[in-house]
C-alpha cells in the first residue's frame, strides 16, 4: 500500500470534520484500557498518534494523554485514600509520572512517524 493510500485513508480522521471527536474517543479507549493494564499506555499513544496531523502534534497528544491518565490515576488514589501514601514513595513516586509520560509520547511519535 502507498503511503498517498494510507494519507487519504486517515484524511478524514485527522483533519475532517470529527477530527476532535476521534481524538476524545481515542482518549478515552487509551483510557479504559489503561485502567485494565499500564500497556494501555501504549495503547492510547498510538491511538492518538492515529490522528495527530503532524509529527509535532502527535507529541503534544502524547504528553496531553499522559497527563489526562496521571491525573485519572491520581484522582482514584484520591478517592480510595491512597494519595498520600503514594505521593511518600519518593522514585517510585517520579517512575510512575515517567511512565505516564514517556510510555504515550513514545507510542504516538512512532506510529504518527510511520503512519
Amino acid at each position: 500500500m502507498s503511503a498517498s493510500t494510507e494519507k487519504s485513508t486517515l484524511a478524514p480522521v485527522r483533519t475532517g470534520r470529527y477530527a476532535e471527536f476521534a481524538l476524545v474517543v481515542a482518549t478515552v479507549v487509551g483510557l479504559a484500557a489503561t485502567a485494565v493494564h499500564w500497556a494501555g499506555l501504549l495503547v492510547g499513544g498510538v491511538l492518538v498518534g492515529l490522528v495527530a496531523t503532524s509529527l509535532s502534534r502527535a507529541v503534544v497528544n502524547g504528553l496531553t494523554f499522559g497527563l489526562v491518565v496521571l491525573v485519572a490515576f491520581a484522582a482514584w488514589l484520591l478517592y480510595e485514600g491512597g494519595l498520600e501514601t503514594a505521593l511518600q514513595t519518593g522514585q517510585i513516586g517520579l517512575l510512575t509520572v515517567a511512565v505516564a509520560f514517556v510510555l504515550p509520547l513514545a507510542a504516538a511519535v512512532a506510529v504518527r512517524a510511520l503512519v
